[in-house]
């Protein structure tokens, strides 16, 4: 792998344009269900999933992403690359309001400032991928080549120039800074909820003055007034002090939430410098956007032992059925092991989910820790998706995530061999 790099202006403005457009995409998806364009299939498969499991619980979400007033227009920080791709993270702050309905009834509604990352897949400049990539028709969702669609899809006949399949977001994430709003509107709110708590005092006072007959009618209109302006002066400094204390309290739960998992930070880094020895292409993190793009898929399903990349000796947790949405904060590597060219490895990821039970929704902290297994006598290919790949038998194209033997020749397809599979999922 090479080593992080900040991209050009002009590659910066163009992945501006593109995360823009997939911020778009992503919440016409939740509204009207109209397939986001940029997806990669693996992304549009998790997406689904989790659609069909909301269906399946009679359950509706609606996720409106809208610039926030911290936004910057979105820009291209850095960008990891191998021989073929170069994969950019893309960030920007944005208001994201989250609802989910049942029969018409809202359940939960949370508007937050939320930072929305996606990593975009390009094919590097001057290295162009090769027409045998596995890529599935962004039209019909046909499992495909490259060369092939580039000639004309097989089943739906649609032609694609290179820049039409690429970029690709590969995987997106949303991390919640609501805990922590250090905004001028809040503050606002505290003064005036302050102030009116002090002038509420005064009234009474006043009140309690002229029963006491200690106040005179006719100067009761100068007390009023002389009371309500001296009220503003502690309301200012009351209420100034109070959002101060409230934020630093949110800032608190915030670097807690993200300080989950540090423990895990020395076997972490000892993994990625492990697996870097045996394979000078692998990325940490291409690492940790797969393993948590296989957890989204074991979440999501309604059957995941069905699928393919499922490997589970052991059922799966039913608690893993109430979750509706996962965001995660942090991961870290628990233990791994390799053997004869097979690396096991356990890793822990550290959640915010939002769980359906009882008829009512939740949001819970959790920990899922999931097991994987991949043989790494093979490079890292970055390119590589489980939606659409080439059976080494016979060479024909075919979906992996939804069947586990070539339906051309019959032979089973070796998933492990360039994907991680999972082999053991707990809560």
């Amino acid at each position: 792998m090479e080593n992080f790099e900040n991209n050009s202006s002009s590659e910066n403005r163009q992945m501006k344009q593109h995360f823009q457009r997939f911020t778009e995409q992503l919440s016409e998806w939740y509204s009207s269900g109209k397939t986001p364009e940029l997806a990669s299939e693996d992304t549009r498969f998790a997406l689904e999933l989790q659609k069909q499991k909301l269906k399946s619980l009679g359950l509706d979400m609606q996720v409106q992403i809208q610039d926030s007033e911290e936004s910057s227009g979105g820009a291209a920080a850095i960008h990891y690359t191998d021989n073929v791709f170069v994969n950019s993270i893309c960030c920007n702050n944005k208001q994201i309001t989250t609802s989910i309905r049942s029969s018409q009834k809202e359940l939960y509604s949370r508007t937050a400032p939320c930072v929305l990352t996606t990593i975009m897949q390009n094919p590097k400049q001057g290295g162009i991928p090769s027409p045998d990539t596995a890529m599935c028709c962004p039209h019909c969702g046909a499992p495909s080549t490259l060369g092939r669609l580039e000639s004309g899809c097989e089943f739906c006949n649609t032609k694609f120039l290179m820049d039409e399949l690429y970029p690709k977001v590969m995987h997106f994430f949303i991390s919640d800074h609501g805990d922590a709003r250090y905004d001028t509107n809040t503050l606002k709110k505290h003064i005036v909820r302050c102030s009116i708590f002090f002038m509420v005092i005064s009234i009474v006072i006043i009140i309690i003055n002229m029963c006491r007959g200690q106040l005179e009618h006719n100067s009761l209109l100068y007390e009023l007034a002389v009371r309500s302006v001296a009220s503003i002066i502690p309301g200012v400094m009351i209420g100034s002090v109070s959002w101060f204390i409230s934020n630093l309290a949110g800032s608190f739960r915030l670097l807690g939430k993200y300080s989950r998992g540090a423990s895990k930070t020395g076997r972490s880094l000892m993994f990625c410098h492990k697996m870097k020895e045996l394979d000078p292409t692998f990325s940490a993190e291409y690492f940790r956007d797969k393993s948590l793009s296989l957890m989204k898929l074991m979440v999501f399903s309604q059957n995941p032992q069905e699928l393919t990349i499922c490997r589970c000796g052991r059922p799966i947790p039913e608690k893993l059925r109430e979750i509706v949405d996962i965001r995660c904060q942090n991961s870290g590597i628990n233990s791994y092991s390799i053997r004869e060219g097979v690396c096991d490895v356990s890793v822990t990821f550290y959640t915010d989910s939002l769980y359906f039970r009882g008829g009512k929704i939740f949001p819970k902290s959790d920990k899922i820790c999931m097991s994987l297994r991949k043989v790494i006598t093979k490079p890292t290919d970055l390119g590589f998706s489980a939606m659409a790949v080439i059976c080494p038998s016979c060479g024909a194209s075919f979906d992996a995530e939804k069947v586990k033997d070539c339906p051309f020749c019959g032979k089973a397809y070796p998933l492990e061999e360039n994907e991680w599979i999972v082999t053991d999922i707990s809560i």
